[in-house]
């Protein structure tokens, strides 16, 4: 009596438009990760809506069978005895009873509609996979990131008035993440956000929306607790919640008056944070020295025959030791080949202490070998450039920075050699590609040369990270600052010493 009705798209959902590579580990480092996820809503939406019609005609099926039966029950009242007289109503009744009930009671205990919806469901988390608490996690930190590198407080943060797109933040929003801020122990940055989600509240004409005020105000206090604030912890729910009330938060309130003072931890400065603040703001420090007004533009066409009919646009951002940019080496055609070359690769996170994730990279990398055109020519090129050899090289990483992203300041050549790099010798030099525009923040900073450098892309820029002696030049300590709006792809290219005496030799000057 009761169709399998379910949609024949839930079904071709299997096998189509779900067909994306496989991926694993977080999302919200990687803004190629993050556009994934947004296609999974979409196929989600498409899942829903079929199951959700799917489901409405399955309901009407089951209206219709009640309805008739209880149509059934009115005529037999009305005729009593004499309906039972008719074998053919102890037949209807007696097969309703066992089969149609128990047709539609098997239907309901195990709908073929619902286990197709999670079939889908399950295809999605095999193929794509979802995101996990440790993403949402991930970009609260991400906030709290941007605040302290640019200075924005949570209620300019809210408004929008940070972004082009104009975007702007509910209530929910700035109360969640202060919960997961909360969750993290980061109480200073959590309080913030939370006293924002209180005051939108507080604001908004909805009391469905307001009786959520408690919910709040619980997070406050215990994060006023955590600060070392019993006494503000104690008035904030004291003031909100009855003593005969059977509310939860009178629990709460009991255990905060009975809870012991609480000495927050001292949040430890690095002795670089000032200056990476200041530099990733576009802003340069107060100079101890004279500006260099030798630092120049100029065009190139001898530095290798690569270059005869097209000469570099080189930019000096810094001298001694030099930091230049060369504009315009690559098209959108070049870099989007160089993207393809990247697809077939599983992105990987950087960590520390095994798997454990670390927030000082903040983004995902493939690392790509020199084995299709593109990367052929990209080796000739940047060997061009440098004018280093290239036999011993590493493999270009190509890293991805999604919104929050970034690399806390560090060297790039290595503290000690071991395995093959005995052979290869350090890092001599950084070439870097920019492989994207960023629409704010996201910018390369030298702390201890006072030099930013907006990523502008199909731009290329080069340092040498030791002196020409092979000492480690601790001069080069730079950093990438987080994405504010926007997304950042670079690749590296880190060539070693091995191979470079007659190229790059010593002079009486160790620099």
């Amino acid at each position: 009596m009761f169709e399998q009705s379910f949609s024949i798209v839930s079904i071709l959902l299997l096998g189509s438009s779900l067909c994306i590579n496989a991926v694993s580990g977080e999302f919200y480092s990687s803004a190629d990760k993050m556009m994934e996820l947004e296609n999974l809503e979409k196929e989600l939406v498409i899942a829903t809506r079929n199951f959700l019609k799917d489901q409405e005609k399955q309901l009407d099926e089951y209206r219709s069978f009640v309805a008739r039966v209880k149509r059934e029950h009115e005529v037999a009242e009305q005729q009593g005895d004499d309906y039972w007289e008719l074998p053919l109503n102890t037949f209807r009744l007696t097969r309703r009873l066992v089969e149609d009930w128990e047709k539609l009671h098997a239907q309901l205990e195990d709908n073929p509609i619902t286990n197709t919806y999670q079939a889908v469901l399950d295809i999605i988390a095999k193929e794509i996979g979802f995101p996990e608490l440790d993403d949402l996690r991930g970009i609260a930190r991400g906030f709290v990131r941007l605040q302290k590198t640019y200075n924005i407080s949570a209620s300019d943060f809210a408004a929008g008035t940070e972004f082009s797109t104009g975007t702007f933040f509910l209530w929910r929003d700035c109360y969640e993440i202060g919960v997961h801020l909360y969750d993290q122990a980061d109480y200073k940055a959590a309080l913030e956000w939370l006293i924002l989600a209180y005051d939108m509240l507080e604001e908004a004409d909805s009391e469905e929306v307001k009786k959520f005020n408690l919910d709040v105000l619980e997070y406050l206090a215990l994060t006023y607790i955590e600060l070392g604030e019993k006494q503000m912890a104690v008035d904030i729910l004291a003031d909100a919640v009855p003593e005969d009330s059977s509310l939860p938060a009178l629990h709460t309130l009991k255990y905060l008056e009975k809870r012991a003072e609480k000495c927050p931890d001292q949040e430890e400065e690095m002795d670089w944070r000032a200056n990476y603040t200041i530099l990733c703001q576009g802003k340069h420090l107060p100079r101890n020295e004279p500006e260099d007004k030798t630092l120049r533009c100029y065009r190139d066409s001898k530095r290798h025959p690569f270059f005869r009919l097209a000469p570099l646009n080189v930019e000096e951002a810094h001298r001694n030791p030099d930091i230049h940019v060369y504009h315009g080496v690559l098209s959108d055609v070049q870099i989007e080949e160089i993207y393809v070359a990247a697809e077939d690769k599983t992105k990987v996170r950087s960590t520390l202490h095994g798997n454990r994730v670390s927030d000082i990279r903040v983004s995902q990398q493939v690392w790509l070998k020199y084995d299709t055109p593109i990367m052929e020519w990209l080796k000739r090129l940047t060997g061009a450039i440098s004018g280093l050899d290239m036999h011993y090289d590493e493999l270009m990483q190509v890293a991805d920075y999604g919104i929050g992203g970034q690399y806390t300041p560090h060297w790039d050549y290595m503290s000690s050699l071991t395995g093959e790099y005995e052979l290869m010798g350090n890092r001599i030099a950084t070439v870097m590609y920019y492989l994207s525009d960023v629409e704010q923040g996201g910018y390369t900073v030298f702390p201890k040369l006072n030099v930013f450098l907006q990523p502008i892309k199909g731009s290329m820029v080069m340092w040498h990270n030791q002196l020409r002696s092979l000492e480690n030049d601790e001069r080069t300590f730079h950093a990438g600052c987080p994405v504010l709006e926007g997304f950042k792809r670079i690749s590296n290219i880190w060539v070693h010493s091995t191979r470079q005496e007659f190229l790059r030799p010593c002079t009486l000057n160790k620099k």
